[in-house]
Parts: C-alpha cells; structure tokens; sequence
C-alpha cells in the first residue's frame, strides 16, 4: 500500500515539473503577402471604408504561418481581413467577421 501510494505521488511531481522553465516564442512567418496582394486589399476596402484606394492603409494584425489578418483603414474606419496565403503573391482574403 505505502509503495503504491510512494508511486502516485512520484508521478504526480513528475509530470508537474515541466512547464515551469517553458517561454513562449514569437510565430514564425512563413509567407507574408506582398505589395501587389496588398493593394488588391485596399482596392477590396475601398467601397466598404467609403474611401479612394489611394487613402487606405493596411497594416499586419495576428500572424503566424502562412495566414493571419490585414487590417485596413483610412478615411476614419477599418475593416479587417482573414487572409490565407499559399504564397506570397497568392493569396485568399475575406472579411473578418
């Protein structure tokens, strides 16, 4: 019985002890869209921000992979898009809703 019980607890301190030293690190990027998908966002934005192309910006919000969200913005609003991207010049976007 007391060898049983030596047992358990061995393993219950065992398996506790490993997230102690453990960081967290950054994503990993491994395909960004590129200047021409970004502008293909801002032309998509523009209706919606109720803006010319010409005054919209976008900026990377979350990003790991090779997906994560654009936000665009200009003339006093923003609209943020899901994008996925099989490489840096194809990608898929749609709004985030």
């Amino acid at each position: 019985m007391n060898v049983a019980l030596a047992m358990l607890s061995l393993a219950v301190v065992v398996g506790c002890g490993g997230s102690l030293g453990a960081t967290e690190s950054p994503p990993v990027i491994t395909v960004f869209p590129d200047y021409f998908v970004l502008r293909d966002v801002r032309k998509a934005a523009s209706p919606r921000l109720r803006c010319q192309v010409g005054m919209i910006d976008v900026a990377r919000g979350p990003w790991a992979g090779s997906s994560g969200n654009l936000v665009a913005y200009g003339c006093g609003y923003q609209i943020t898009y899901y994008v996925a991207c099989k490489t840096n010049h194809m990608c898929d976007f749609s709004v985030a809703e």
